[in-house]
């Protein structure tokens, strides 16, 4: 189950955030004919931005652990906070956390135990003022980096939230707290210390859950569900060894004459038997399973096996895996495994509005806070910025989309051939959008509508203007044919008079 659990792990990342292709884009909330010019393409410049920073932070690594967790636990954690130096992300492991919910189901509130030496609180909270007397007196009892102190953190909503207060910890809608709890470690029964009182704007804490029931605070796994295979895996694999054992060395049976000398079962030992008895074997198995009993044990436990890995999707994820190797598109991923993508769907749903939506949320709050956000274009203040996931596993779902745009155009397209005027029902603009748009197309390629107007306004002009050439000259071309007949006509004999001359005359006698 290991091996199952790492693939799935790595599968999942490669999946869903794989650190070696674009997994998100940033895109502009609202009517697309209302986006100022160039407001796409500077969003594309902060998602590039954002992937170097996420690059430059542990971000992978510490998601890719957080799968495993997710995948066994059901429940994961990860804290992200900022410094000069850069974003971090903080692991926290199963059982070192609780968590809790709001009134949406959305996890707002946790507490993280810290195992702490002396010296590193020292480090951090000298100054604290009510730091216990037992850890100040620590350099001189030497215990600096021996003995260890719980230390809890704690994040949940300020009650008592006061926004106009800019400065203070009591500004900020989410309370940071650090406290050694009362007799801690056994020193004394005194009530809790706190070492630190801070806060954040943004919950800082991202816990994503595999599958929750209702109400449910914590999340259920895969490994939940094929943990009786588990055990019956484990069972299967010890009948396995036994078995194999007993082929190579079995118990075995001796004569009763040997019993004061022995038997001597060492290689080329050599024991004594009395010749005069026949009919008796010194030395025989007792019990010896026969070489097809292990094909049969080995076949069972081959189909436990698979059972597990389908329990974790591991052969989704592995196919996942060598199709990004071999460069195989998500529509083909899509083709060959929508079934089984389908079935992952809701799980792919809930991380996304439980982590990654989160994490890019934050990073792009936290990135405008340290002045790490490329400059936006003029008269852009405020901008309602949603997040569009083009991972393997995303783009696998929203291209099931894209085959009803696909059978609808060539649907269209033959229709039109017979009965032209069914081309008046498609918005072949919003087509083209809609379906770029699921293949993650970037924004900074397409071009705006109103540039699109433009481009059609000189394209009608430049028409008409050539429309308006060719009618002036198939006039000048006309005049140039009359005169030239009228020259011929001038320069035509007939009966000592130009062909040009008895028209006219004929003309007159019309009159």
């Amino acid at each position: 189950m290991a091996v199952a659990m790492r693939s799935m792990a790595s599968g999942m990342q490669g999946g869903m955030a794989s650190p070696v292709r674009p997994w998100f884009r940033l895109v502009a909330k609202g009517d697309p004919q209302l986006i100022p010019d160039g407001v796409n393409a500077w969003l594309d410049r902060v998602t590039q931005v954002m992937t170097a920073v996420l690059h430059q932070s542990n971000f992978y690594n510490a998601t890719h652990t957080l799968y495993s967790d997710i995948g066994t636990f059901g429940t994961g954690l990860l804290v992200e906070t900022a410094n000069e130096d850069g974003i971090y992300f903080h692991l926290v492991r199963c059982g070192e956390y609780v968590l809790d919910i709001n009134g949406n189901d959305e996890v707002d509130t946790f507490f993280r135990r810290l195992y702490m030496t002396p010296r590193q609180i020292l480090d951090r909270w000298e100054h604290a003022p009510d730091l216990p007397d037992f850890i100040k007196r620590s350099r001189e009892r030497k215990v600096m980096t021996t003995e260890r102190y719980d230390v809890i953190h704690a994040v949940f909503p300020r009650t008592d939230f006061k926004p106009a207060k800019r400065l203070t910890a009591e500004s900020k809608p989410f309370a940071s707290v650090y406290y050694l709890p009362g007799g801690s470690s056994g020193h004394g029964t005194g009530k809790a210390c706190i070492l630190e009182e801070g806060g954040f704007d943004m919950f800082p804490a991202f816990a994503p859950r595999w599958d929750v029931s209702g109400s449910d605070v914590y999340g259920r796994s895969p490994a939940m569900d094929v943990l009786p295979d588990c055990k019956m895996l484990q069972a299967m694999t010890t009948t396995l060894r036994k078995t194999q054992h007993k082929i190579a060395d079995p118990p075995l049976v001796a004569d009763q004459s040997l019993r004061a000398t022995g038997v001597k079962l060492i290689p080329g030992g050599l024991s004594f038997f009395d010749s005069t008895r026949t009919g008796t074997t010194p030395v025989a198995p007792i019990h010896q399973p026969e070489a097809a009993a292990l094909q049969t044990v080995m076949t069972a436990i081959q189909e436990v096996e698979q059972n597990i890995d389908d329990g974790l999707y591991v052969d989704l994820f592995r196919m996942m895996l060598e199709d990004q190797r071999s460069r195989i598109t998500a529509t083909e991923v899509n083709a060959k495994e929508r079934e089984r993508i389908v079935m992952l769907g809701p799980v792919v749903e809930r991380l996304h509005k439980e982590l990654f939506d989160p994490v890019i949320r934050r990073t792009f709050a936290l990135m405008q806070e340290w002045g790490a956000m490329p400059t936006p274009p003029e008269g852009v203040d405020a901008l309602d910025v949603d997040v569009s996931f083009e991972s393997a596993l995303a783009q696998a779902q929203r291209q099931v989309t894209t085959s009803n745009i696909e059978a609808g155009f060539a649907f269209i397209g033959q229709a039109a051939a017979a009965v032209p005027e069914i081309l008046d029902i498609v918005d072949t603009d919003a087509m083209g959008r809609a379906y770029l748009d699921r293949i993650n197309m970037p924004s900074s390629v397409i071009r705006e509508e109103s540039a699109v107007e433009e481009i059609r306004e000189q394209r009608a002009q430049a028409a008409a203007q050539q429309q308006q050439m060719e009618t002036m000259n198939q006039g000048v071309n006309q005049l140039v044919d009359a005169t030239k007949a009228m020259e011929n006509m001038s320069n035509t004999n007939i009966s000592g008079r130009n062909a040009l001359e008895a028209l006219t005359s004929g003309l007159g006698a019309i009159r």
